[in-house]
């Protein structure tokens, strides 16, 4: 049985026959650069920190390197095993890294992270496999998602907020055609693609207002609460020709 799960723009797979590399087109493997591109977009505005943005950059490297592997397949029918290889790896350990920079940002414990992403590391390599990092990498995207929503509303973006749980929807909607009898067809891939397409654009519109909104609640802390010396001098030079008068 296939289990597909798209996610972050980028479509991962857990197939019975991992050796059988998809059938696609070429247009279609480039078009998947498309969502990977919004996805990383919106990770790095997400990014409260340099630790969040360096996440951002491993998990964006993830899902360029799964979209070189289909193109290469789909162009020149090469298949590069490590390619598609590394899209786990670097999803879970970018993931990890951008979900410990937000919950630091919001002030939360991210110690069981850490401890989540070190036994993960740990038992895919006694395993020799990257099953756990796939599990990781698809917990964290979500989680990244819904830390998003919480960080929106604190910095008064609602509908920042709004828009990252209709993004985490969009693709979990994407979860049961994959097992459509129909899928094998290239014109039932692009509907997929484009859905997930779709469900990137929304999570990296969510980023984009997120980002504003954290940078305008900086700038309105930034405001003094009280007036500046030039403020009290120009009060003091009214006052004084009030009572001249």
């Amino acid at each position: 049985m296939l289990v597909n799960v798209l996610a972050t723009g980028m479509s991962w797979a857990v197939p019975a026959d991992e050796t059988a590399p998809p059938t696609v087109s070429v247009g279609l493997a480039v078009e998947d650069f498309v969502p990977t591109l919004l996805a990383f977009l919106g990770f790095v505005l997400l990014a409260p920190s340099v630790l969040g943005r360096l996440g951002a950059v491993l998990m964006g490297a993830g899902g360029a390197a799964k979209s070189t592997w289909k193109l290469l397949h789909a162009a020149w029918g090469m298949d590069v095993p490590w390619l598609d290889d590394l899209l786990f790896p670097l999803l879970a350990a970018g993931g990890l890294l951008l979900a410990v920079s937000l919950h630091r940002s919001l002030r939360w414990w991210s110690s069981p992270l850490v401890i989540a992403g070190a036994l993960v590391a740990a038992l895919a390599v006694v395993q020799r496999s990257v099953q756990p990092t796939f599990v990781f990498a698809t917990v964290a995207v979500v989680w990244i998602s819904i830390l998003g929503t919480v960080r929106a509303a604190k910095h008064g973006s609602g509908l920042g907020a709004a828009l990252f749980p209709v993004s985490i929807l969009a693709v979990m909607a994407l979860i049961p055609l994959r097992g459509h009898a129909a899928s094998g067809s290239l014109a039932f891939q692009w509907v997929q693609q484009g859905m997930n397409t779709m469900a990137q654009a929304v999570f990296c519109i969510a980023a984009v207002l997120t980002y504003r909104a954290v940078r305008r609640s900086r700038t309105d802390q930034a405001q003094p609460d009280w007036p500046s010396s030039r403020d009290l001098r120009a009060n003091l030079a009214r006052e004084d020709a009030r009572h001249r008068l």
